[in-house]
Order: C-alpha cells, then sequence, then structure tokens
C-alpha cells in the first residue's frame, strides 16, 4: 500500500509538472505574440533549414493543407516566414525563415531553456523517481 501511495503522489506531481510546463510554454510564445502552434511552426520550418514545402509543414501538423497555410499565413504576416513558389516546381511553395523569424525561435528557445532549469530545479525529485522506476 505505502508503495503505490508514492507512486500516485509522484504521477500527482508529474500532472503538476505537466500543467505548469503547459503554461510557461503559452507564456514563453505569448511574449513573442505566438499562439504555441505558430512556435511549432516556426521550430519545424527552422529544423528544414534552409527551407521547407507546405505539405511538408501540413503532414508535420498532421493537417490538411488548407489548415497549414491559414497557419502560415498568421505567422507570414507576422514577417516570421516567407512563402515563395519553388524556383523548380511553380506549382509547390517553399516555406523559409526571415532573420526576424530566427529571432525570434532563439529568444523563445532561451526562454524555454530557463524554464526547463526552473523545472528542473522545482520537480527533480519526481521527474527522478519516475526515471528510475
Amino acid at each position: 500500500m505505502g508503495g503505490s501511495y508514492y507512486y500516485e503522489s509522484a504521477l500527482l506531481r508529474l500532472r503538476r509538472v505537466a500543467t505548469y510546463l503547459s503554461l510557461k510554454y503559452g507564456e514563453v510564445v505569448k511574449y513573442k505574440n505566438l499562439t504555441p502552434v505558430q512556435y511549432e511552426v516556426l521550430l519545424y520550418v527552422d529544423s528544414r533549414y534552409p527551407f521547407c514545402s507546405v505539405s511538408e509543414v501540413a503532414q508535420f501538423m498532421v493537417v490538411d493543407k488548407s489548415t497549414s497555410s491559414r497557419v502560415l499565413r498568421g505567422v507570414e504576416e507576422k514577417g516570421l516566414i516567407v512563402i515563395a513558389h519553388d524556383p523548380d516546381d511553380r506549382r509547390k511553395r517553399q516555406v523559409m525563415l526571415t532573420d526576424v523569424g530566427v529571432g525570434v525561435v532563439d529568444d523563445c528557445r532561451k526562454a524555454w531553456m530557463a524554464v526547463e532549469k526552473d523545472v528542473k530545479a522545482k520537480y527533480d525529485s519526481a521527474i527522478e523517481h519516475l526515471e528510475s522506476t
């Protein structure tokens, strides 16, 4: 019975960590006037440097192209990406980060690293316990 209680207690702490992380994630991206989905798209485009296609973004988001295009349009309006026709195939469109977009991704990454450090300090014992089970 005692071990079961400790396990449940660890899971409750993990749930608190997940809730805390979700809230902090929203705060990190909100200060750059982004939604979490927009930031995830920026991270994906950044990972596909120098560019990716609109179709690849849709696959990453697990949505259709019209939904991904709507998200991309919002990010483009903020000046964080450029969407241009592929010079080899005019039917395709390429998505690239602008210099401002690169700066926003870097700023959010730095802010997120501070959150991770804070979470590790606050919840280290719960994380260690779950890692050891």
